[in-house]
């Protein structure tokens, strides 16, 4: 069990106007920050999984999602301290990039041909989704609250593969007004986490190719607009892994390339619903997965290490040197913020911000 020293910093900030000899007001000002360290426990009972890769995670109402890349799924109560079954039956024929969490049921994304999304309610596991193309590869999936939601992977015939759904996933219908792809153009499952459904209608998906762009919708998938950035590409493989957004407007995204972990300029923010992206500050390096934890704190994490940032995205500082292919939190209004943070191997840890 690993345990790293907590300890919160209280800065005062005093600010006097000179002369006050001569009874000019003194103006006092207060400020104080949080600055969070992460603690990372073992999850107990999570037995002969070493040779497993786990990118599938969401975490809905207390409630952990977790899948594998052998077609295991495990969920964690954050209330009870607790495992729900481990679902090993499906099969090492399944390999799991993403995960979708709710109370009624989970939704599994496979990359294993034919790639597949699988459904499961109760005891009922069904197949919603399927595509028997050998040169389909899926990249995500994310859903807004009223049951409308979006997959999307990488081109196929110069044809970009997005479909939507407005049943909570039970039929996917194929998106026809797509953008055009450019040369290279790709998705990444690393996480599962580059496409995100916010608000009203607003979805995002982030690509990566000759060029690193932003697809926004403003109509749950029918139309879409093309956003450029200034994420660099340097190698064939670059590009967004990941997005996370606080609402509409004020949204993060993280990359760079999984071959090349110290990448630079790997994280961009918008404030402005994408209409301008801006390259972050602060430590960079290849991240697979951000989330956005509360108010304008986010975590991003990658190959060598897990970063945050508390001011939306523009500055970032290392959090551990500990790094997941995927990590997110279960909001409360506590200052003690439990997630989880899954990986390679195994890699499974109850993590805590403190």
């Amino acid at each position: 069990m690993k345990i790293i020293c907590i300890e919160i910093l209280f800065i005062f900030i005093i600010l006097t106007s000179e002369g006050c000899a001569e009874g000019k007001t003194i103006q006092n000002a207060y400020q104080a920050q949080i600055e969070y360290h992460l603690e990372s426990l073992e999850i107990p009972l999570i037995k002969n999984i070493e040779t497993e890769h786990f990118r599938g995670l969401d975490i809905n109402e207390g409630i952990a999602c977790i899948a594998g890349s052998k077609g295991t799924t495990i969920q964690y109560s954050f209330e009870n301290s607790g495992l729900g079954p481990l679902q090993d039956s499906l099969g090492a024929q399944l390999h799991f990039r993403d995960a979708h969490s709710d109370l009624r049921y989970n939704m599994y994304m496979s990359i294993q041909k034919p790639s597949q999304l699988i459904k499961m309610h109760f005891d009922t596991t069904i197949i919603v989704f399927q595509n028997l193309d050998t040169s389909c590869f899926i990249d995500g999936i994310d859903f807004w609250s009223n049951g409308h939601g979006l997959l999307f992977g990488d081109p196929i015939q110069e044809e970009h593969f997005m479909f939507r759904t407005e049943d909570e996933g039970n039929t996917w219908r194929k998106i026809t007004k797509t953008p055009s792809p450019i040369k290279n153009e790709a998705g990444f499952a690393a996480s599962g986490t580059s496409v995100v459904c916010v608000g009203a209608g607003i979805g995002y998906i982030g690509w990566g190719g000759d060029e690193v762009r932003v697809f926004k919708t403003k109509d749950y998938g029918v139309n879409w607009e093309v956003q450029t950035t200034p994420m660099p590409t340097k190698q064939s493989g670059t590009g967004i892994y990941s997005m996370a957004f606080k609402d509409e407007l004020n949204g993060v995204a993280v990359g760079g390339n999984w071959e090349f972990a110290d990448c630079d300029s790997s994280k961009i923010y918008t404030k402005d619903g994408g209409d301008t992206w801006h390259l972050s500050n602060g430590i960079q390096g290849y991240r697979s997965c951000v989330t956005h934890v509360k108010e304008n704190i986010y975590v991003s994490t990658g190959t060598n290490g897990t970063d945050i940032s508390y001011n939306g995205g523009e500055t970032w500082q290392l959090l551990d040197t500990i790094g997941f292919n995927a990590i997110q939190f279960n909001r409360g209004e506590s200052d003690n913020i439990q997630g989880i943070g899954v990986g390679n191997y195994g890699l499974i840890k109850l993590l805590q911000l403190k």
